[in-house]
């Protein structure tokens, strides 16, 4: 790394004046959407149980339990909305609702006082935590390390701060700062759960997958960089110390059928 070694990184992370860098994925045909409608209640749970495995983008409003099936039906149930008649019907949203708003939460390993530990973070910049937020009644989210919206018929994935990335430059300093000790623990845990995501979307029917370079060179079609190449969370889990391996990984099973992205993938070269 070429930014400069010093302590407590996670004070100098950044929220981002606009969007960094974007994924999307499509469902642009009504049998297509119509697939998903269908199979609403079984894309959430599996949806959940892929958040919690690698601890990005964490539901707010359903918790891993033996009854998680029975939640997301209620869930579902529980819905009011109206929605327009071009829009799918679908709840996911109500995953992350809090307030007027959506609170997206994920693990992130964060460097204060010379230490190394692993909290829920809802705001990357301000480091508030998603305990902060939920007992202290703060509203002050922004900033959020990554964040997911789905649309009427299309999921946005993006970024509000620079977490994730190995090197920071912004103006919370005037050196650029190796970002790489923490990066190392969060960055291949996205990277991971980005292409189990993107492959649990064409399982239920996405068309289409678009990734926009709106601005930061280290953002690619396949996730983070880490140095100059894509880091999965599987390639590293094994070589890192105990206390910093993210265990749900390997505790939580989810079965993917990765059959529609590898066609698609076929098709579009």
């Amino acid at each position: 790394m070429n930014g400069n070694k010093i302590n407590n990184t996670s004070e100098y992370w950044k929220e981002m004046d606009y969007d960094v860098s974007s994924y999307t994925v499509d469902w642009n045909n009504k049998n297509a959407k119509q697939y998903l409608e269908e199979n609403e209640e079984d894309f959430i749970y599996q949806y959940i149980l892929l958040a919690n495995k690698y601890g990005i983008l964490l539901p707010h409003n359903i918790k891993m339990s033996d009854h998680i099936r029975e939640d997301v039906v209620n869930l579902i149930k529980t819905d009011k909305n109206i929605y327009p008649e071009d829009w799918i019907a679908f709840r996911i949203n109500k995953l992350f609702r809090y307030k007027d708003g959506l609170l997206y939460n994920s693990y992130i390993y964060t460097e204060k006082n010379s230490i190394i530990k692993l909290e829920e973070i809802v705001n990357a910049d301000l480091l508030i935590t998603y305990q902060d937020v939920i007992f202290n009644n703060n509203d002050s989210i922004y900033a959020a390390p990554v964040k997911m919206t789905f649309f009427q018929d299309h999921f946005y994935i993006t970024f509000c701060a620079d977490a994730f990335f190995d090197e920071l430059s912004n103006d919370n300093s005037d050196i650029v700062v190796d970002n790489s000790e923490t990066a190392y623990l969060n960055t291949p845990r996205f990277n991971s759960f980005l292409r189990d995501f993107i492959i649990l979307c064409f399982q239920y029917g996405a068309t289409d997958f678009e990734f926009d370079d709106l601005e930061y060179k280290n953002i690619s079609e396949q996730g983070i960089l880490f140095g100059n190449e894509i880091v999965y969370y599987e390639d590293i889990y094994d070589l890192l110390p105990e206390e910093h391996q993210y265990k749900p990984f390997k505790e939580i099973k989810v079965e993917l059928d990765d059959t529609n992205y590898k066609r698609y993938l076929e098709n579009k070269k």
